[in-house]
């Protein structure tokens, strides 16, 4: 087995089988439940054993706590610009539009008279 283990000989990563970059061969005995139960930090080598790390803390549960990327922030602007230059083109063709019915009547208008 291949374990990668950090300088506080804490195992980091294994691989029963491939290879693992930067990892050292383990040849030793395994704990049953090694594997079940393998998390990084979790198991350590002392004295050439995997033993379970004693100074383990499971990590807080709370996920981290993500801000939009500049790139997002980015996107977001856009839309808004979008939006309002849709908007704005709403209104030029209402305009428009209100226009045309007036120059309608009062073409109708002067044709009457």
């Amino acid at each position: 087995m291949l374990i990668k283990i950090n300088d506080q000989n804490l195992i980091l990563e294994y691989a029963t089988i491939g290879g693992l970059p930067d990892s050292i061969e383990y040849t030793g005995t395994i704990p049953d439940d090694f594997e079940a139960k393998f998390k990084p930090f979790f198991y350590m080598l002392q004295d050439d054993e995997i033993i379970k790390n004693p100074n383990y803390v499971e990590p807080a549960s709370t996920p981290p706590v993500s801000s939009p990327t500049s790139m997002q922030e980015a996107i977001n602007k856009l839309g808004e610009v979008t939006a309002k230059m849709a908007n704005d083109d709403n209104q030029i063709k209402s305009a428009i539009n209100k226009l045309g019915i007036a120059v309608t009547d009062l073409q109708q208008t002067k044709e009457v008279k």
